[in-house]
C-alpha cells in the first residue's frame, strides 16, 4: 500500500561525515523506475484503445544474472530508527554487496522514502561520474544509477500469504515485463531498480481517454499472460480449486486476526478513542456471516474469472515515465490468484483515496470506457459491471481487515483504525443492498 496523494516535496539535507543525505518526506512516493524497454507510440492512443489490436507488450528485462545469483538470504536489514540514525550504514553495506557493479568504495547517497504504509523504503543513488565501481559490468550502462531498498514491515509475513516467495514472484513478473527490475533478494526485503517516473493520479484517470485505456489494457495483459506457479496453502488440494478459493482463504485468515484484535481489550486498553473506533468496525459473528454467506453467494453467482490478480490496483501504482512513454505497474506484494473483478472494483474504490471521498468514484460512463478497453468482446465488457458490483463489498472489507491488523503490527504513522472504520461502513452499506453497491458518502455515513 502506498499513499496516493500528490503533495509538495520537502527535502531535508543532513550533513553526515562527507556525504549529504537527502530525505524525501513527500507523500508522493514515486520511487520506482522504468523498465529497460521503451514503448514507442506511432499512432493516436485513442485509436489504438478502440481497436481490436493486441496491446503493445514490453519485452523482458535484460538479465545477466539468475535468480539464485540475486538471492542473499543470509542478509537481513533493520529498518528501525537506529538504522536511519547511523547514516544508513546497513543499507549502504547491503547495496555494496548486492547491487551489480557497486562496491564498498562506491559513493552512495541514501534517503528514507515516505509514503508507503506497509514497508520501509530507502532510495540509494550512486554519485554521478563515480569511478569507484566494481569491474563486474561490461559497460557503464549496465551499472544501476539508483535503486530502491524495500524492507518488509514487521509482522507482515503473518498475513501476506506469499511473502516468503516474493523475490521469486517479482523475478517472474519481470520476465513478462511487469514491475520494477529486481536486483537483489535478501532475507526480509528486495532491492529494485529505481524508476524515473511519476505516479498516475486518480484525477488523470477520471478524465478518461488514452491513459485510462492504457491502464485497462495493462491490467488485461496481467490477467491474461501472467500465471505464476504458487503453491496452494493446503497440501493435497487441487491447484484450480485452491486458486478459486485463494481470496476467501486470505479473508478468513485476516478476519480471524482482525476479530482477535478488535475484541481484545488489551489491544487498545490505554486508548479509549481507539477502543471505540475498533468497536464501531463491528468485526463480529454477524459480520462474518454477512461476508462469507451473503456476499460470497453474490460473488459466486457473478462468476468472475479466476486470474492472477494484483490485489492493490490504484492509480498511484501505475508509474508513468512521460519522457519515454512507458507505463509500469508496480507493488505486487498482495498479488495472488483471484477474480478479475476484484482488481477493477478495487481500482474504482481507490479513486476516493485514503480519505474515502466517494464523490470521486468513477461514473458509469467512465467504468464502461474502462471495460471496453479491458476487453474487445462487447458481451464480456457488459458482464464486467455485474462482476464488479458483486465484488465491491469485498474490496471494502479486504482493506478494513488489513488496516485493523496493521494497527497492531505497523510502526508507521497512519490512522489504520480510522480508515478501517470507514471501509467497514462502506462494506455494510454495499452488503446490505446489492442494488446500491456504488459507494456514496451519504450511504457510508448512514450505514451504522
Amino acid at each position: 500500500r502506498r499513499m496516493n496523494t500528490t503533495t509538495t516535496t520537502t527535502t531535508i539535507k543532513i550533513n553526515i561525515k562527507d556525504d549529504i543525505v537527502e530525505e524525501d518526506v513527500s507523500g508522493d512516493c514515486t520511487h520506482y523506475t522504468a523498465p529497460t524497454t521503451t514503448r514507442t507510440t506511432t499512432e493516436d492512443e485513442d485509436t489504438m484503445a478502440s481497436s481490436a489490436e493486441t496491446p503493445l507488450r514490453p519485452t523482458k528485462h535484460v538479465r545477466s544474472q539468475s535468480l539464485a545469483e540475486l538471492t542473499f538470504k543470509d542478509i537481513a536489514l533493520d529498518a528501525t530508527e537506529e538504522e536511519c540514525s547511523t547514516d544508513f550504514a546497513g543499507v549502504r553495506a547491503m547495496c555494496a554487496k548486492i547491487v551489480r557493479g557497486w562496491g564498498s568504495n562506491t559513493t552512495l547517497d541514501v534517503s528514507r522514502v515516505s509514503g508507503g504504509i506497509t514497508n520501509a523504503l530507502f532510495k540509494v543513488r550512486r554519485r554521478e561520474h563515480d569511478d569507484q565501481v566494481e569491474p563486474m559490468a561490461s559497460t557503464e550502462e549496465d551499472i544501476p544509477k539508483a535503486v530502491v531498498v524495500r524492507v518488509f514491515g514487521p509482522g507482515t509475513d503473518c498475513f501476506i500469504t506469499h511473502r516468503a516467495v516474493q523475490g521469486e514472484t517479482s523475478y517472474f513478473l519481470n520476465e513478462h515485463g511487469f514491475g520494477a527490475k529486481v536486483l537483489g533478494v535478501f532475507a526480509n526485503g528486495l532491492v529494485e531498480e529505481f524508476i524515473e517516473a511519476t505516479g498516475v493520479s486518480p484525477a488523470e484517470l477520471a478524465n478518461g481517454g488514452a491513459l485510462l485505456k492504457r491502464v485497462a489494457r495493462d491490467l488485461a495483459r496481467l490477467h491474461r499472460d501472467v500465471v505464476p506457479d504458487l503453491a496452494p496453502r493446503a497440501k493435497d488440494v487441487d491447484v484450480g480449486v485452491a486458486r478459486d478459493n485463494a481470496i476467501w482463504d486470505t479473508l478468513r485468515l485476516w478476519f480471524d486476526m482482525a476479530y482477535d484484535i478488535a475484541n481484545d481489550p488489551a489491544s487498545s486498553s490505554s486508548d479509549e478513542s481507539k477502543r471505540a473506533m475498533l468497536a464501531s468496525c463491528q468485526i463480529d459473528d454477524k459480520c462474518r456471516e454477512t461476508l462469507f454467506g451473503v456476499v460470497r453467494s453474490r460473488c459466486d453467482q457473478a462468476g468472475s474469472r479466476t486470474v492472477y490478480c494484483h490485489n492493490d490496483i490504484h492509480a498511484g501504482n501505475f508509474l508513468f515515465d512521460r519522457k519515454n512513454d512507458v507505463l509500469t505497474l508496480i507493488d505486487y506484494e498482495y498479488a495472488d490468484y483471484g477474480p478479475r473483478a476484484f482488481d477493477m472494483a478495487n481500482m474504482f474504490c481507490e479513486f476516493a483515496g485514503f480519505e474515502c471521498d466517494y464523490t470521486r468514484y468513477p461514473t458509469a460512463g467512465l467504468r464502461r470506457e474502462f471495460y471496453n478497453a479491458y476487453s474487445n468482446e462487447p458481451e464480456e465488457a457488459l458482464a464486467l459491471e455485474t462482476e464488479v458490483a458483486a465484488w465491491t463489498p469485498v474490496t471494502h472489507v479486504f482493506w478494513a481487515l488489513w488496516a485493523i491488523i496493521q494497527s497492531k503490527f505497523s510502526s508507521i504513522d497512519f490512522d489504520f483504525v480510522g480508515f478501517a472504520a470507514i471501509r467497514m461502513r462502506a462494506f455494510r452499506a454495499a452488503a446490505g443492498d446489492a442494488e446500491k453497491w456504488v459507494p456514496t458518502n451519504e450511504a457510508v455515513a448512514n450505514s451504522d
